[in-house]
């Protein structure tokens, strides 16, 4: 006999799935996603704050690298302050590749939740001994070593965050992922604001002097109180019913899977995530300190920022509709062949003082919106779930960790050693050569991933 409980909730099922069938497409889309339970929207509120937390960190030590590397790294080393600087930050994002993969593999094992959770803890600890940690001046050569430590250890944890709430917004999402993985990204460019806002605030109230002594660490301690409040709110998660009704599915070792039947989907993913990484890495972490070797007021190029973290959020909600109702290749293609192109005029432009700053950012921050809208849920929908965690981490850490980490330091030698000011957009240029090839595999994954996803609900259903 069946349960009355499971008979009125089948009931119930149909009667919605009835009249869903006589909505038109697009309604039908709408009524899926505004048909989230509290706790599902609860879900993907709390995932958002993981990717929000990875794009802080790595804003905040960007913008003060300068004062950082003054702080740690003397100039008797021989080696220019602001390039050790920024080889800390290369070596804290190449670790995420490390972290993430790890990550990855313990989030399809034994669950997303444990993961996601544990990870903000550490990584929250170790951003707030950064903001404590002594100087050269005080701590002798120890303070430049556990900088990298921390660094380390912050890359270690931060691996999985930004996949973590993908997955968490692809997995909850009944009808097409696009617009709620664009949700995750507008969390992560209100933190990327904030971070402009605390070094605008910091360079507007405290001079450089103090800038130098103090003033860098606040952003640290804001991203530390931060973390440890995101791993408060992550510990009420629960798992997502699609992983949860995979249960058979699991493998011992997701990893060999992954390598062993997903290699074209792994450098595909890594070839799409490297375009918006190296936009990153260029826009927000080399930026500050590159147009100050040009003479530009250090406000004033917080406030061009600012604007174009505005601009990137104002239209990735768009974008990522855009690749629901359309195609996520066609809008993807269209950022990589834009970004091929704006490049070098932004560069040229800003060398030369020839046009507004703020113009120049907010044209960027459109370019850029593009990609940034859509990349992720792409990349996430070409693997199923029993490695969608480590495939995911594995791509996006790999594209967007070694593009963010090499194109800052390999546009500060580039214009330390040959004087040509503008090399960093060819750094650009070069990676979004490589997405647009990438691109074109994507509407095959895509349509296959329709395939799995259905599949997965088939199997809910089933086990309901």
């Amino acid at each position: 006999m069946r349960s009355p409980i499971r008979f009125a909730r089948n009931a119930e099922a149909r009667r919605v799935s009835t009249y869903r069938h006589h909505l038109s497409p697009r309604r039908r889309e709408r009524a899926e996603i505004c048909s989230l339970s509290p706790r599902q929207r609860w879900m993907i509120f709390v995932a958002s704050t993981g990717g929000a937390l990875e794009v802080f960190d790595f804003a905040v030590y960007g913008f003060f690298a300068q004062s950082i590397g003054r702080e740690f790294f003397p100039a008797r080393m021989g080696v220019p302050a602001e390039t050790l600087s920024f080889a800390v930050l290369a070596a804290g994002s190449m670790s995420r590749l490390v972290g993430g993969i790890f990550l990855g593999r313990l989030g399809d094992k034994y669950g997303r939740r444990i993961v996601f959770a544990s990870s903000a803890m550490v990584a929250a600890v170790s951003t707030l001994l950064i903001a404590i940690l002594p100087s050269y001046e005080s701590l002798g050569v120890a303070a430049p070593m556990l900088l990298v430590l921390l660094r380390i250890t912050q890359g270690l944890c931060l691996g999985g965050e930004l996949p973590g709430a993908v997955i968490y917004a692809v997995e909850t999402a009944h009808a097409k992922p696009g617009i709620l993985c664009g949700m995750v990204f507008l969390a992560v460019n209100i933190a990327l604001m904030l971070a402009i806002s605390i070094n605008l605030g910091v360079q507007v109230i405290f001079t450089s002097d103090q800038v130098r002594a103090f003033g860098w660490r606040i952003g640290f301690l804001v991203g530390g109180l931060l973390g440890l409040l995101s791993f408060v709110v992550r510990r009420t998660l629960a798992e997502t019913d699609e992983y949860a009704g995979r249960v058979s599915a699991r493998h011992r070792e997701p990893l060999a899977v992954l390598f062993r039947k997903h290699a074209a989907s792994v450098l595909t993913g890594v070839a799409a995530a490297s375009l918006v990484g190296a936009s990153s890495g260029l826009f927000v972490a080399h930026m500050p300190a590159y147009l100050q070797t040009l003479h530009y007021d250090p406000r004033k190029i917080a406030s061009a920022q600012t604007l174009y973290v505005t601009a990137i959020s104002g239209c990735i909600l768009v974008t990522a509709y855009l690749g629901d109702l359309l195609s996520r290749r066609y809008v993807f293609m269209s950022g990589a062949v834009l970004s091929a192109l704006f490049a070098p005029f932004f560069y040229v432009a800003v060398t030369r003082h020839q046009a507004s700053l703020p113009l120049l950012f907010l044209m960027a921050g459109v370019v850029a919106s593009c990609a940034n809208g859509t990349y992720a849920c792409a990349i996430a929908e070409m693997f199923p779930v029993d490695v969608r965690f480590s495939g995911l981490a594995t791509t996006m850490n790999v594209g967007l960790a070694a593009p963010m980490a090499i194109a800052p330091l390999a546009a500060s030698i580039l214009a330390s050693t040959t004087n040509w000011t503008f090399a960093p957009a060819l750094v650009m240029v070069l990676c979004a050569t490589f997405a647009f090839v990438a691109s074109f595999r994507m509407k095959r994954h895509r349509q296959e991933a329709i395939g799995v996803k259905m599949g997965n609900e088939s199997l809910l259903q089933e086990r309901k």
